[in-house]
């Protein structure tokens, strides 16, 4: 797997789409500080599923997004593509298929990402699941950036744990455990809330069953109250009928009187009818004669009204006559007046206008005669303002010159004081004292950094004693550890056989071991360990006494014969320790011949002959008797007419006798390997105590030393600082003679520049008193201007003021003229308007008595005729009264007739109501009954005839108490009861489904642990020794180790302790910048060459090596990059000679980078061409 092409665009300062090609193995990027190289790793890094922005050196993960520049606009997406070669299949899963694998993200504003492989969309963790396992992961140690050398070697050991982690490839089973235990707790959450829940669930199970069995009897009274109630209503239904029948006749009798006042009613509204026809008459007539009386009424009142205005109009017409005759006299003495001012104002107008003429030319001359002044002071000011630009020019000039003087003066003192002082600096240089000081220093140094070199040779050479003793102890412990666990897996093995023996044995029987307790024979050897049977025969001597070697060996049986009958269960044997004497079998060897033991039991085996193969056996069965049989090694048992074999491999007493062989046999190895464990413990033992000498001598040694260091720091110390005082002190003497010779030089061209300023500025003296008396001639003429043009001013505005007053005053004069003018026409028009007025009202008054004697005249006519009428009206209107008052009578006649119709109606309609809502009790009792199953006739029928309300009324009661007194009443309880009780049923069922669940996922924990800690302690040994082998190559000596904190090999964190040449060993914290990049170095490969990842790349990682240092690192990289791709970032001259193929980045454009490619191969074969 190999990575070809990195795509970008739009990612960070690399805003347009670029290719960058992977070729080879040995690549490497160039270019000055600041031009985009490290965006390159941070775009790797974030492509393979980096969410942190810090990581990214970015603040939110839309900080990657180019931002713009001053020439260019941001853009509002970022992408990387990478291009795998995977023809090796080395990603697996689903994606193992494919020959090559491209892998894209993209980000926009919103800060979203999105992931896809091979054109697909997927998920983040799709991602970082194709990279398990690989040596590849957005922390992993494929990407060695600026800064992760020293994070690195300076992470905590929890966190350097995750590196071997990622190199042993268990990265799948820690995600897998942290699957699993999130199952586990979700399951245990869930059996613990359906722990709680069943609870709850029995407790309301209880209480339900208690509400479920009073609901039943309150079902039952609440039935027989049903009946009763039903019962109760049919009585109720029974009263009613009779009131139904009761109110039937009462409505019969109202309605009979009802009736006769209706008739009665008739008779009186038809006479009153009658009357109200006559009266109707009387009435019409009453009011034609009111008509005709009220219509002469208002003739007369018209009449009247006309004389009244005809009168007001005779009195108005006198009033306006007389006053226009005033008006008239007065207009024509206004006319006269008028006419009079008329004459004066033409003769006043004929004197002015003569006059007008000649003030009009005065003044045009006096106007004349100011512009003519004006001009004059105008051109005076133009002369005066270019003499005052001359003048301010040369005070200008004058005054820079006073300047520049005066800045030579203060310069020229400065400079005089600066030399003084520079004199004066060198005088106090004290060269001579500081070399004699610094002789004794610089020979102290020399002697005390000769010793510190002796002490440095013992110093390093007792460490590599030391280093020696504790490999040498090192070796000796895990050799301990070595005997030890053999010692232990004896240990078991026998243990473990021990416990079949005593299985076999009947040992752990516990009622045999009671029983024989009670008679103390526990304690008495059993008869298979007291057999001693040779090699080969074990099988055979099994087959034979199966079911005897639990035997108890006692020096007689009869004693224990009786309580044999008590044993309840089980099997006990006993075997007596007496000699009896065996047949002569002479045929062949016996099997008892091959058995030795301190109790006789020859007899059970001197009949048995031995064969060593089948063919003997079979020559042999055919000559035996009844009592005679032939076994062999195998176990074949022959007898005259039988044959029997047992295989029965788990029968308790099965292999017996080899176990017990193999238990001798290990114990005796246990003994002889106990032994070896001690040699070794005292060897080692020996061993600490030689290294802890060493150590104390080094550390005494290593005290002296410190000492003598710090003796020669000091002496170093003051020697630099004495060496670093001389060489400033002549630094600073040559700095000050350079000084003064520039100050020399400074002040005698000062002095040249102030002579000259001294000269222009006599010069422009003598300018400025020839402008002095050019000023004052230039006043004088001013002030002549200024005078005539104020007299001449002074003369024009009187002439303007005289001719304007003349013109005012003609002007008002011809308005005033023509204003009375025009009054004289208006008072003539309305003397010609009151003349003809008077002449109309004359003849008004003339013509007005004869229309007023008419009017009066006809006025009193139709006075006389009201007077008849009135009288008519008179004897209509008592007519009408007598008619009104029979009619009232025959009303109030009427009224009482139908107060007594109404009251008898309304009792009547009392009865029908009450009689209704009789009925309508009945009816509703009916549907009542219907409502609730009853048949009305029914349950009449089957009512008992002493049945009366108030008995059944009582029988209610009392059963309705009882109801009362069972309290709240949960009918719903039995339902409830029965689904609560199958959901209690189907929780029990996910209990025990749960329980299963998390006993198999503890079992699943368990094996990813075991999986797990085999893998990172296998990877943990192979880092370590090759991080041992790959710290001296890379330091050219010394030595360094991975130790783990802990013994728990799930959580135990990894330190790094490492011991450069000539130093102690130390922790890695202790050492130099340089030497923590040459072991970070040393541990990124030793991870690869253990599960080397795809690519490594490398960003300026030689940055703080020398070029010793640089060389064995890049030796290294040469030697990995044959099974690794590196993309190496540097500046450093002899990493870059190294690659294969070299890109470039630049910066040409601010901001923006780009990509510039070379083939070193091909540019080397054009430079020897």
């Amino acid at each position: 797997m190999y990575l070809k092409t990195i795509k970008l665009a739009g990612f960070k300062s690399f805003v347009d789409p670029t290719l960058i090609p992977i070729r080879g193995s040995m690549n490497a990027i160039v270019g000055p500080n600041g031009c985009g190289k490290s965006n390159v790793v941070d775009a790797v890094r974030w492509v393979i599923g980096e969410t942190s922005a810090k990581q990214l050196r970015g603040q939110s993960m839309s900080d990657v997004i180019f931002n713009g520049t001053t020439s260019r606009k941001p853009v509002g997406k970022a992408s990387i593509e990478l291009h795998f070669d995977n023809s090796e299949g080395r990603i697996g899963g689903e994606y193992a298929k494919y020959g090559e694998i491209a892998i894209r993200r993209e980000v926009e504003r919103d800060g979203q990402s999105n992931y896809f492989i091979n054109g697909a969309h997927v998920r983040r963790r799709d991602v970082v699941d194709v990279f398990l396992g690989t040596g590849l992961g957005s922390r992993s140690y494929a990407i060695v950036e600026q800064g992760m050398i020293s994070n690195l070697i300076e992470a905590k050991p929890e966190e350097l744990r995750v590196y071997i982690e990622e190199a042993a490839g268990i990265s799948k089973y820690k995600e897998r455990r942290r699957e699993t235990e999130s199952r586990m707790r979700h399951t245990q959450e869930n059996l613990d809330r359906v722990n709680d829940i069943a609870e709850e669930l029995a407790k309301q199970l209880r209480h339900l069953k208690r509400q479920a069995n009073a609901a039943e009897r309150y079902k039952a009274y609440k039935q027989e109250e049903r009946v009763l109630g039903a019962q109760f209503k049919v009585l109720q239904w029974k009263a009613l009928d009779h009131k139904l029948s009761e109110h039937d006749q009462a409505i019969n009798q109202k309605n009979t009187r009802r009736e006769e006042k209706q008739s009665e009613q008739h008779r009186i509204e038809t006479e009153i009818e009658k009357m109200r026809e006559q009266l109707t008459d009387v009435n019409e007539k009453h009011n034609a004669v009111q008509k005709r009386y009220y219509g002469l009424g208002a003739d007369i009142a018209r009449l009247e009204q006309r004389i009244k205005d005809t009168q007001e109009k005779i009195h108005q017409w006198q009033s306006e006559l007389e006053e226009n005759e005033n008006v008239w006299e007065e207009l024509q003495n206004n006319t006269a007046e008028c006419e009079a001012q008329i004459t004066e104002l033409e003769t006043e107008l004929e004197h002015l206008k003569p006059r007008s003429s000649d003030i009009h030319s005065a003044a045009a001359e006096a106007s004349k005669e100011l512009a003519q002044a004006e001009s004059n002071m105008a051109r005076w000011q133009e002369a005066w303002e270019a003499f005052q630009a001359e003048t301010s020019q040369t005070m200008s000039q004058l005054e820079v010159m006073r300047t520049k003087r005066e800045h030579c003066e203060r310069q020229l003192t400065d400079l005089e004081k600066r030399k003084q002082q520079l004199q004066q600096n060198l005088k106090q240089l004290q060269l001579d004292q500081l070399l004699n000081e610094i002789a004794p220093l610089s020979s102290q140094s020399e002697l005390l950094n000769a010793e510190l070199s002796d002490s440095q040779s013992k110093l390093q050479s007792l460490a590599e004693t030391i280093a020696s003793r504790r490999d040498a102890n090192q070796t000796t412990r895990e050799e301990l550890q070595t005997q030890r666990r053999e010692l232990q897996a004896l240990e078991a093995r026998a243990a473990s056989l021990e416990a079949l023996q005593k299985a076999a044995l009947g040992e752990s029987d516990g009622k045999i071991s009671e029983w024989l307790s009670s008679q103390q024979l526990k304690e008495n050897p059993r008869l298979g360990q007291k057999l001693v049977v040779n090699p080969g025969w074990e099988i055979a001597v099994e087959t034979v006494l199966s079911g005897f070697f639990d035997a108890v060996c006692v020096d007689a049986a009869l004693p224990f014969l009786t309580d044999l009958t008590t044993v309840s269960e089980g099997r006990v044997t006993l075997v007596e320790k007496k000699s009896v004497s065996a047949s002569a079998f002479d045929k062949a060897p016996t099997l008892a011949s091959q058995v030795k033991s301190e109790w006789p039991f020859q007899q059970w085996l001197a009949g048995i002959y031995i064969a060593d193969t089948l063919d003997q056996a079979k020559q042999l069965q055919s000559s035996l008797q009844e009592n005679e049989s032939v076994i062999t090694k195998e176990g074949l048992w022959l007898g005259p007419h039988w044959a029997r074999i047992s295989k029965l491999q788990d029968a308790p007493q099965s292999g017996f006798l080899l176990r017990e062989q193999q238990l001798k046999q290990l114990k005796a190895n246990i003994l002889g390997q106990q032994k070896k464990c001690d040699e070794q413990e005292a060897l080692l033992k020996s061993g600490e105590q030689q290294l802890n000498q060493l150590e104390t001598d080094r550390d005494t040694l290593l005290q002296t030393y410190q000492k003598l260091n710090a003796e020669a720091t000091t002496v170093q110390s003051a020697l630099s600082t004495k060496q670093a005082q001389l060489d400033n002190a002549q630094q600073q003497q040559t700095r000050l003679k350079i000084g003064l010779n520039e100050c020399e030089q400074q002040i005698k061209q000062c002095q040249q520049q102030l002579t000259l300023i001294k000269n222009k500025a006599s010069s422009l003296d003598d300018s400025q008193g020839l402008l002095a008396t050019r000023r004052e001639e230039m006043i004088r003429e001013r002030d002549h201007y200024r005078t005539q043009l104020i007299e001449l001013r002074e003369k024009a505005h009187q002439k303007r003021k005289e001719a304007d007053e003349l013109e005012i005053r003609l002007a008002s004069n011809e308005d005033q003229l023509s204003l009375l003018r025009q009054t004289v026409a208006r008072y003539q028009r309305q003397l010609k308007q009151l003349t003809e007025r008077r002449e109309m009202l004359s003849q008004y008054l003339s013509e007005g008595d004869k229309p007023l004697e008419e009017l009066n005249e006809k006025l009193q006519t139709q006075l006389e005729q009201r007077l008849i009428l009135e009288t008519e009206l008179r004897e209509v209107e008592k007519e009408l009264e007598e008619a009104n008052q029979l009619l009232r009578h025959l009303e109030e006649k009427r009224v009482s007739t139908q107060k007594a119709l109404n009251e008898a109606q309304a009792q009547l309609e009392e009865l029908r109501m009450q009689r209704q809502t009789v009925s309508v009790r009945q009816t509703t009792i009916k549907e009542q009954l219907s409502e609730n199953d009853f048949d009305l006739e029914k349950v009449m029928a089957e009512l008992p005839e002493e049945a009366t309300i108030e008995s059944w009324q009582e029988k209610l009661d009392q059963l309705v108490e009882r109801i009362q007194r069972m309290g709240p009443i949960n009918l719903a309880a039995i339902e409830e009861y029965e689904s609560v009780n199958e959901r209690k049923n189907y929780l029990d069922k996910q209990h025990a489904d749960l329980t299963e669940a998390l006993e198999i996922l503890k079992n699943a924990i368990h094996k990813i642990d075991r999986e797990t800690r085999a893998k990172f302690q296998e990877t943990y040994d192979q880092v370590n020794q090759q991080f041992q082998s790959l710290f001296p190559r890379i330091f050219g000596g010394g030595r360094a180790t991975l130790e783990m904190t802990d013994t728990d090999l799930l959580t135990a964190g990894v330190i790094v302790r490492a011991q450069p040449p000539g130093k102690r060993n130390v922790t890695i914290h202790m050492l130099s910048g340089g030497e923590k990049a040459l072991t970070a170095v040393a541990l990124v490969f030793s991870l690869f060459q253990l599960n080397p990842a795809p690519f490594c790349i490398l960003d300026e990682v030689d940055a703080p090596l020398d070029d010793i240092n640089v060389g064995r690192f890049c030796q290294l990289v040469q030697e990995m990059s044959k099974e690794v791709q590196f993309l190496v970032i540097s500046h450093n001259k002899v990493t870059i000679e190294m690659a294969d193929y070299l890109m470039g980045v630049t910066m040409q454009e601010p901001g923006v980078s780009r990509i510039v490619s070379v083939n070193m191969q091909e540019a080397i074969g054009l430079v020897e061409a």
